[in-house]
């Protein structure tokens, strides 16, 4: 390679730009009557596998500088693939022989003068460009003459935007057709949030989804710009009035433009499906777990009310399977209370009456500190640090915060 670079003599440039990972760059030098156009393009691709992206790695995968770049494995709709490819197209002008009506001969010597004419010579370097492009060469050099490249070197890098669209634009309906799926999913999951709880929604694999379609974005705005460079530079090399050959390659490119640009409504529009599909995702799984505590909540308020319809009977069995209430063996079987039945309630009063206010106290801090009106720095302590608080309630800091002035005024109304 580099005896190559050498012998055609590519510009410096060109090989930093390659080694730097650039995804987007033009740029024309002219060097002892030479025209060297080159530029490098990014593209996403995919490799899609049973109607899924798969991650597949190829050799020529980009990595970082400085080391290779670490690679996850397992995650859904995931994909390292790209087409870096960086080309360079060589216009200079060689000495040629003229036809031979042109010859002309001297009357003194009688001998021939043939003049010295300049002939175009073009050469194309493809460096990582898809394989496809070498068949739409072969297909333009069999439908156009060498009379009509020679004419316009530039329709060649038409050609190469040509197959770099036709690229980016497959991979984009490629990620277009796998989210459509995933977003009927997603649809048909609206209408039963309830089942989110038992089938859980791809969120890894939509955000990678997103993220091919911003690699995408990038690169169609990438090839855009270099789009209207090459027009420009193109409109600076072409002669006024412009030659037919030069008129049909500035339509070209311009139609070239408009189909880049095409494909960028198309992925701005994916872009917003995807980030209403994301929403919507979060929105679905919100209403499962609302639900899904809706029916914790009945199953609690189903045990509380059980509860409650057993209580009183409870407290009564407890009360007369003491030892302070007896039935008498004998025939007739009186119940007789003890003199010391007063000793339960005795100790029973004060013992609810603490359980009481221990719970009204840790209810009350928890509560304050859930909404905002006790810090939640403060220690907790089951809420005593914020007894008083907790028990008079939050006006007391609202007082604090005011102070208070009285002042004696007279009759006359002095102070």
């Amino acid at each position: 390679m580099c005896e190559l670079f050498e012998r055609q003599k590519i510009p410096s440039a060109f090989i930093a730009e390659s080694l730097q990972n650039v995804s987007q760059s033009f740029s024309v030098q002219r060097h002892e009557g030479s025209t060297i156009v080159f530029f490098h393009l990014l593209v996403k691709t995919v490799d899609i596998s049973e109607g899924q992206i798969v991650p597949q790695v190829p050799q020529t995968a980009i990595s970082r500088p400085g080391g290779a770049r670490a690679i996850p494995q397992g995650q859904s709709q995931a994909n390292f693939t790209w087409v870096k490819s960086g080309f360079v197209l060589r216009i200079r002008k060689v000495a040629g022989r003229p036809p031979l009506s042109s010859w002309t001969t001297t009357s003194s010597s009688e001998s021939t003068v043939i003049p010295r004419c300049l002939e175009p010579q073009v050469d194309m370097f493809c460096f990582g460009a898809p394989v496809t492009l070498r068949d739409r060469f072969q297909k333009f050099m069999n439908a156009a003459s060498c009379k009509d490249i020679l004419s316009d070197p530039y329709v060649l890098l038409e050609v190469v935007l040509a197959e770099m669209h036709k690229v980016m634009d497959q991979t984009g309906w490629a990620i277009a057709d796998i989210f459509g799926k995933v977003e009927a999913q997603t649809l048909e999951m609206a209408k039963y949030p309830g089942r989110v709880t038992k089938k859980l929604l791809d969120f890894q694999g939509l955000h990678n989804l997103a993220k091919h379609n911003i690699f995408l974005r990038e690169n169609c705005e990438s090839a855009l710009a270099t789009v209207d460079d090459l027009r420009d530079h193109h409109k600076e090399t072409c002669a006024e009035p412009p030659s037919s050959a030069q008129e049909a390659t500035r339509q070209a490119l311009k139609y070239q433009k408009t189909l880049f640009q095409s494909t960028q409504r198309r992925l701005e529009s994916l872009d917003r499906r995807l980030g209403n599909i994301i929403q919507l995702s979060f929105n679905i799984v919100t209403q499962g777990d609302s639900r899904l505590m809706q029916s914790e909540s009945q199953s609690m308020k189903t045990i509380a009310v059980m509860t409650l319809i057993f209580m009183p009977l409870s407290t009564v069995a407890s009360v007369f399977g003491t030892e302070f209430m007896k039935v008498e063996d004998e025939p007739g079987h009186r119940l007789t209370v003890s003199r010391d039945f007063w000793l339960l309630w005795l100790i029973a009063a004060p013992l609810t009456i603490v359980v009481v206010v221990v719970w009204r106290v840790w209810y009350a801090d928890a509560k304050g500190r859930l909404i905002d009106e006790i810090p939640r720095e403060a220690e907790r302590k089951l809420g005593w640090k914020t007894v008083r608080q907790t028990l008079l309630g939050s006006d007391i800091d609202d007082k604090a915060q005011y102070s208070v002035t009285t002042r004696e005024i007279s009759a006359d109304g002095k102070v």
